[in-house]
Parts: structure tokens; C-alpha cells; sequence
């Protein structure tokens, strides 16, 4: 989770995405479910601020909420309260950006990853 975050919070959401991914890959359920998010929003990031695809970077946001927003507060050592309610800011302005309103979506408004706590070891399936 560390790493991934570290990547994240530094703008490399591609190489976070890669990153969490391979602990995805080694949970079950929830924890699975959770992480997955977590890649959704740096796929969004590089899909907002690589590719400059603004629908990509909303279906993206979207489908991540779902997921994150399921699991219970600051799960899996994220600080959670505040990373989703700047992640629905982030929908707000990213579908104000596909709807043409604005021109660009701001870097500043993609949140950062705050680990409160070391998370719990990655099980095995």
C-alpha cells in the first residue's frame, strides 16, 4: 500500500496503478474491492492529466467511489473521510470539464493518499 501511495502522491498514477495492482492481486474480497478503487482513481489521474480524456477520467472517478465509499472509514490504514469527500470534488469539476464548462481539470484538485497507520500484510488467496 505504501509504495503505491508514495507513487501516487508524487503524480505517477500510472506506476501507482501498477504498484497496487500486484497487491490487488494477492487479497480476497473487501480488501480487493477497496485497492481496486484505489487504482481506478490513478487510472483517472493519468487518464485527466496524461491522456487529457475527460469521459475516461469521470467513468473512471465514478466506478471508484462506488467501491471506496462500500468499505468502512480509513480502511486498510487510508485515511478515508477526506480522500472521498475531494475525490466527489474532483467528479464535480471532472464532469464540468467533459460538459465543456471548463477547459481543464487543475492537478490540485486530485487528493493525496494519507496512510494513517502501516496497513495489515496482504493475505494470500
Amino acid at each position: 500500500m505504501a509504495r503505491g501511495a508514495d507513487l501516487f502522491n508524487r503524480g505517477l498514477h500510472w506506476e501507482a496503478h501498477e504498484a497496487w495492482e500486484e497487491l490487488w492481486l494477492a487479497l480476497d474480497d473487501e480488501p480487493r474491492l477497496f485497492v481496486q478503487g484505489l487504482i481506478q482513481v490513478a487510472a483517472a489521474g493519468h487518464k485527466a492529466f496524461v491522456q487529457r480524456q475527460p469521459r475516461g477520467c469521470v467513468k473512471l472517478l465514478t466506478t471508484a467511489l462506488d467501491k471506496l465509499e462500500a468499505a468502512p472509514p480509513d480502511f486498510l490504514g487510508v485515511e478515508t473521510r477526506g480522500f472521498l469527500g475531494a475525490l466527489r470534488r474532483m467528479l464535480t469539476e471532472a464532469e464540468r470539464w467533459r460538459a465543456g464548462e471548463v477547459a481543464d481539470l487543475h492537478r490540485s484538485l486530485m487528493p493525496p493518499v494519507v496512510l494513517l497507520r502501516p496497513p495489515p500484510p496482504a493475505q494470500k488467496k
